[in-house]
């Protein structure tokens, strides 16, 4: 027992290492797009179309991921995402043109995507042995890991640090990581075997359940695209006196997420997930509320953190749910949902740039309470579902 113990410890901090990487890499990126938009003199419009590098890389990785985890070991999946990491994030630091950016952020966004299916394939696995939901708890630490990539990038460029050693310092805790993280994760054979052999199904025909626990992850995950894009862009052209760094808006938006994240799986465990759903999407519509009908600092920092606390975890539950569905594998199962979540992500920050161009960033950005209370209306709907299996099909 003890060594069992030992092991469950060990799976868990080498998957919990996988989350952070993620989130400081991505984090990383995000608050250095102001100097990005300078330096390139990009206008709204230009840095959306930009952008688009990360949704059009997500949409040829992610299917992609997903077969090559059903064919391969999610582990060793994992190893060669933090690989690419390694060798990509320096790019970013030698960056002279709008299409060197594209190019760079469809490389990035492949790496970010295949990482983000194997890793959450690696917690189903573990979610399988322990039978209790701990998504929720390893969302938290990508969280800790987007926070704390904000703030060292606040103080980065606070202290005019460049993007070359900036870049080169995230890609060499990529490579220190490795030995770190390899060798305890979970070999994909450690789940049930009642799960050996599901029936096979296509890629995109994933039926009512899962396309309404997709719709609702694109939902929050369009939401937190924008706020960690567009947010410290918003703290500089809003509020009228910020003692705090820039990135304080997208600081306190990642604490938030971090707090919510890390209680998430008592509270998945412990109440309806109809109820936890609801309460997430009205959370959004509130918080962005609040951040945008004033120029007060502090009351944007409470919006972008009662924002994050709504989004924390849509994530973590949809994506446990979506590993239990009875007409797919686990990895076949994320994968899909993970392609339309994961696009939201990606394409929330192009689609608030091209309505900025046209309407302003406060009033794109209202577009988010409409999102908050859509998946609040999505999120009563799957309850009917969840709770009627032939819906599964």
């Amino acid at each position: 027992m003890p060594i069992y113990y030992y092991l469950m410890n060990k799976n868990r901090f080498s998957i919990s290492l996988l989350f952070f990487l993620c989130g400081l890499n991505f984090a990383s990126w995000a608050t250095r797009i102001p100097d990005f938009k300078e330096t390139l003199s990009l206008s709204d419009a230009a840095l959306g179309t930009v952008l688009m590098g990360l949704p059009i890389g997500s949409m040829v990785s992610l299917p992609l991921a997903g077969w090559l985890i059903s064919k391969f070991e999610s582990a060793y999946i994992c190893l060669v995402a933090v690989i690419l990491y390694i060798l990509i994030l320096p790019l970013f630091g030698f960056i002279s043109s709008p299409i060197q950016l594209f190019l760079s952020l469809f490389a990035f966004g492949m790496a970010g995507d295949i990482l983000n299916i194997a890793m959450n394939t690696q917690v189903v696995s573990l979610e399988s042995i322990l039978n209790k939901i701990v998504m929720s708890s390893f969302h938290a630490i990508f969280s800790v890991g987007l926070m704390l990539g904000a703030f060292i990038g606040g103080y980065l460029i606070k202290y005019n640090i460049s993007l070359q050693d900036h870049f080169l310092l995230i890609s060499l805790a990529n490579l220190v990581g490795i030995p770190l993280f390899y060798k305890g994760l979970l070999a994909d054979g450690f789940k049930n075997k009642s799960d050996a052999k599901p029936e096979k199904v296509h890629f995109f025909k994933i039926g009512k359940y899962l396309m309404i626990l997709s719709f609702i992850a694109f939902g929050g995950m369009l939401c937190e695209g924008a706020m960690a894009d567009w947010i410290t862009l918003y703290v500089i052209e809003s509020a009228v006196e910020n003692p705090f760094p820039i990135t304080i808006g997208f600081t306190s938006f990642a604490f938030a997420m971090v707090v919510g994240r890390f209680i998430g799986d008592y509270l998945s465990n412990r109440f309806e997930v109809r109820s936890i759903l609801i309460f997430n999407g009205l959370s959004i519509a509130l918080g962005i509320s609040i951040g945008l009908m004033s120029t007060n600092i502090y009351l944007i920092i409470l919006g972008c953190a009662v924002a994050g606390l709504g989004i924390s975890t849509i994530v973590p539950i949809i994506y446990s749910k979506a590993g239990t569905a009875k007409n797919m594998s686990p990895s076949m199962a994320l994968a899909s949902v993970s392609t339309i979540a994961y696009v939201g992500f990606l394409l929330g920050p192009v689609l608030i740039g091209f309505l900025s161009e046209y309407f302003g960033l406060k009033s794109a950005l209202t577009l988010l309470i409409l999102l908050g209370v859509i998946i609040s209306i999505l999120s009563k709907y799957y309850l009917t579902l969840s709770l009627n299996p032939e819906n599964h099909e």
